[in-house]
């Protein structure tokens, strides 16, 4: 059976902020069974959202970019895998096909981490490092776990995670 190719387009991006920099597919340790699954990863300057396929508009997760960190994991017994870690401390393990291809995606999600973390996230208000200085509105608590709907606050994101892992446990 032949597969069909199919062309990125806008129409993937519905439920993505920022610019596309990086896709491809890789594959994700789930947080529930723990087993390594295929998705399409799509890197932009907000984040790093994860598709079940490349014709998926709606991801299963976003990995945040602001205060997260990306790098060679040499614990895992997989070769080729990295680890996404998030300000929250949930990590996100992901094995490339090849060497050349893990450290392509390492430096450019620290490289789009770097030009994310210039610069407020978008679409929500910051925190002051300053509290009595600046008329921005704090951040409401945990709204870094903003869920792919947009829905922020506690649980949020695990709300949307509940309702995919039904299949697959990411």
């Amino acid at each position: 059976m032949s597969r069909r190719k199919r062309t990125f387009t806008s129409e993937l991006l519905t439920h993505q902020q920022g610019d596309v920099l990086k896709v491809g597919f890789l594959k994700k340790k789930g947080h529930v069974r723990r087993n390594w699954l295929d998705r399409w990863f799509v890197l932009t300057t907000e984040g790093v959202y994860y598709y079940k396929n490349r014709a998926d508009t709606k991801p299963l997760g976003v990995i945040p970019l602001f205060g997260s960190s990306a790098a060679e994991d040499t614990l895992q017994k997989h070769q080729f895998v990295f680890t996404c870690l998030t300000a929250e401390g949930k990590d996100y393990p992901i094995q490339a096909s090849t060497r050349d291809e893990m450290l392509v995606w390492v430096k450019a999600i620290e490289d789009a981490k770097e030009e994310r973390n210039r610069r407020p996230p978008s679409g929500t208000a910051t925190a002051s490092v300053n509290p009595g200085a600046g008329a921005s509105k704090p951040r409401p608590p945990n709204s870094s776990a903003t869920s792919p709907n947009g829905a922020t606050g506690k649980g949020a994101a695990n709300k949307d995670k509940d309702s995919s892992d039904d299949s697959d446990d990411d």
